[in-house]
């Protein structure tokens, strides 16, 4: 694997020098369209992964093609500890491989100077192999177990996006499309004391689709209105199965809620408008509103009954901001925003981890509100930089994971919908550069949270205060030379039902560049120290449960980057399809 791999990297580079070369002898001549970058990180245990970036540009339109890749594997050790009217101990290892391809195809074309067309298609293909061995020991009785799980998906993703140009930022109209299909697929099998107890098959179709308008028009007083409407729509379908088989030495299928598969349809009307404007060299406004009308529809595969809802909701927003100088801002900002709950926290499923701990979504979550006042302060200097953010933060329904617990000691992770949280903090960031060769940036955050309500008879409360904190020191030389040493730390903090212990690492890169900075070669150290790790506690007084998890994080990271013809990196969209994790971590 190591010799394959260090082949095709080096076939890459020389591949992508001489096509440098070539353009350097050749610039005078004509400019080159072509241009990419190429890059490699490897760290030693066969994990990889890998970058190829090409553009080619002519005077009306661009092409990119953009390609990424990972392999690698995840080793985690968790212990897990409850006791109610019995005690277990679990020990759990867990490996995970992970195999992930993704491929971007984007196409810009500027017919005129009035005119801008966007099109991108994406497709990605992420595989996560999973095998977890448990000892569960209680005071009666020991089981070995181990559970496999085979996950894949397959994403494509297109969009579409027009810009008309009446006037150049003062009277302009722009439409966008974008439509996503996903395929799931996870089957999974359970042994126990080696003989093969359960089977389980899942498949999930999820789809979304966007289609908005937007319109900007500038008065002659230079104030801007701009207007737009939206309608956003996501659907998805999902069927699980437990399959039992004859020999079973424990039957604990039969106690679990048959909540199989789920039919999800969600429609959104948006419509937006706000009005902006500069008063005078120092103070700047905008107000504005958006109005969604949600239309949801749930249905439970298992059951006859559906659950229906709609409701108009409006988020106004409010920028302040005043500049004194060249040099200082400080703004006020109001926000109002929904956040829907994703597929993983709404799938009913009783996925199992063992024959004692499981996982379910909850289908009836509903969306959380987010009210959010800040005041931002920003001081530009010529060797400092300062942010400070004051914000507080008000969230009706807010989602938060849940530990519902029996008197046999059954453990199931959920989600459910709280009363009201609120949040107040501060962030603090300070990027100072004392020499020319060395930049500093110290960061903070302050939070004091609260929380309130009650699900199943569990109390959400919760009051916290907490800080974290990052150092960034990089050092440059003139000869392309960056050293870089990164300290983040999370100290305590208290969430409903849990406490979760302090977290902190240390990561140290150092990087060369070669052919004016057109190569690069680095190498890097994830969490130094080995000190990264979770641990979560519960003490009810009836009720007990510790648990830790630890990734293998300390790993050393070779890397390969190479840039030809100027090549320059674009903004990459955020994941369309984000993942949450459960308060309590066993390896998933």
């Amino acid at each position: 694997m190591k010799k394959r791999i260090t082949q095709i990297l080096f076939s890459l580079l020389t591949f992508c020098t001489n096509t440098d070369i070539y353009a350097q002898e050749n610039e005078k001549k004509a400019k080159n369209p072509w241009s990419g970058s190429v890059s490699l990180n490897y760290d030693f245990t066969n994990n990889f992964t890998g970058n190829v970036n090409l553009g080619y540009t002519q005077k009306n339109w661009d092409l990119f093609l953009d390609y990424s890749g990972h392999s690698d594997r995840i080793e985690i050790s968790s212990e897990l500890f409850r006791s109610f009217s019995t005690e277990t101990s679990q020990l759990l290892e867990t490996e995970q491989h992970h195999l992930s391809h993704s491929i971007t195809l984007q196409l810009d074309m500027r017919p005129s100077s009035r005119n801008l067309f966007l099109w991108s298609l994406k497709l990605q293909f992420p595989k996560i192999t999973t095998n977890r061995d448990i000892n569960n020991r209680t005071q009666a009785n020991e089981y070995d177990l181990h559970h496999r799980i085979a996950f894949s998906r397959k994403i494509i993703e297109g969009s579409l996006f027009y810009k008309h140009v009446y006037e150049k930022d003062k009277h302009e109209l722009s439409l966008k499309g974008i439509f996503s299909h996903t395929k799931d697929s996870r089957p999974s099998t359970y042994q126990i004391d080696d003989l093969l107890a359960y089977t389980s098959t899942g498949n999930e179709q999820s789809e979304f689709v966007r289609l908005q308008m937007d319109y900007l028009y500038t008065f002659a007083n230079q104030g801007q209105l701009k207007s737009g409407i939206q309608f956003f729509s996501r659907w998805n379908k999902t069927r699980y199965h437990l399959h039992g088989k004859k020999k079973n030495p424990d039957n604990w299928l039969s106690s679990l809620n048959p909540n199989n598969g789920l039919n999800h349809k969600e429609y959104i009307y948006t419509i937006h408008l706000s009005y902006s404007q500069q008063q005078g060299e120092s103070w700047h406004y905008k107000i504005g509103v958006l109005a969604d009308y949600d239309v949801t529809h749930t249905k439970l595969a298992e059951a006859t009954d559906k659950h229906n809802s709609d409701q108009l909701y409006f988020y106004p927003y409010l920028t302040l901001r005043y500049m004194p100088s060249d040099q200082q801002e400080l703004a006020f900002h109001f926000t109002r925003k929904a956040t829907h709950p994703d597929y993983t926290q709404l799938n009913p499923f009783t996925n199992p981890i063992d024959h004692q701990t499981f996982e379910q979504g909850n289908p009836l979550l509903r969306p959380e509100i987010t009210n959010r006042a800040e005041i931002n302060y920003l001081l530009h200097g010529e060797k400092i930089q300062l942010n400070g953010n004051f914000y507080f933060n008000s969230t009706e329904r807010f989602i938060t994971p849940v530990t519902l617990f029996s008197e046999d000691n059954t453990l199931t992770l959920s989600y459910a919908n709280g009363s009201m949280e609120n949040k107040v903090g501060l962030d603090i960031n300070l990027s100072g550069t004392p020499t020319s060769w060395m930049t500093i940036t110290p960061s903070i955050s302050l939070v004091h949270s609260h929380t309130n309500g009650k699900f199943q008879g569990i109390d959400l409360h919760a009051d916290n205060f907490s800080w974290s904190g990052d150092l960034e020191l990089t050092l440059n030389s003139k000869k392309h030379t960056e050293f870089q040493v990164l300290f983040s730390y999370q100290s305590p903090t208290k969430i409903p039902q849990f406490k979760v212990e302090e977290n902190y690492y240390l990561d140290l890169a150092i990087k060369q560049g070669f052919f004016n900075d057109r190569l690069q070669i680095s190498f890097s150290v994830s969490d130094v120290f080995d000190t990264s790790e979770w641990q979560a506690r519960l003490n009810t007084g009836s009720y007990r449960l510790a648990n830790y998890s630890k990734e293998a994080t300390h790993a050393y990271w070779i890397g390969l980057t190479f840039n030809f013809n100027n090549f320059k990196s674009r903004p990459s969209a955020d994941d369309s399809h984000p993942q949450k994790r459960q308060v309590i971590q066993l390896g998933q």
